[in-house]
């Protein structure tokens, strides 16, 4: 049975800078693939812009962890509409799917990933665009933060 982090093993709040061509890695968190994306330099981010074209980041772990995933993105519009759902999933698990909040702006979206998803070393983070999607996504970061045991996990944030 694993056994939850402690404060001092819970990774700290970090995320991936997307603004940037070349994103670099973070102490825990990298982006060794990427397929049907570009940087956008008008946007400053990182543009899925294919149907089913991914970002797959590597989560790197010392413990088994809950992790909060944090994305801060904006929905690609045509005709002021968007359509553009987003499936999440995390090693072998789907988190969210076909995920599409409409809103044009840039914003964080959080999500809770448990530790029964995750494991000690290595994990997989899929951000991936639907088939038949009709508009775009951009990304400007994607970000992660261990909760350690013993932390509040109840009420807002």
């Amino acid at each position: 049975m694993a056994t939850a982090a402690t404060p001092q093993q819970a990774i700290p709040a970090q995320a991936v800078d997307l603004t940037v061509p070349n994103p670099k890695r973070t102490q825990n968190l990298s982006l060794p693939l990427m397929q049907g994306c570009e940087f956008n330099s008008e946007t400053k981010g990182c543009q899925i812009i294919v149907d089913e074209g991914f970002l797959k980041f590597n989560l790197e772990l010392p413990s088994t962890q809950n992790i909060r995933l944090t994305l801060n993105q904006s929905s690609g519009t045509v005709g002021g509409t968007s359509d553009n759902p987003v499936t999440i999933t995390v090693n072998d698990y789907t988190l969210i799917r076909s995920s599409d909040d409409h809103n044009s702006h840039f914003h964080d979206v959080t999500y809770m990933v448990t530790s029964q998803w995750l494991h000690q070393g290595n994990n997989s983070i899929r951000i991936q665009l639907d088939q038949n999607a009709r508009t775009r996504i951009t990304l400007k970061s994607v970000g992660v933060a261990g909760i350690a045991t013993g932390t509040s996990s109840g009420g807002g944030s």
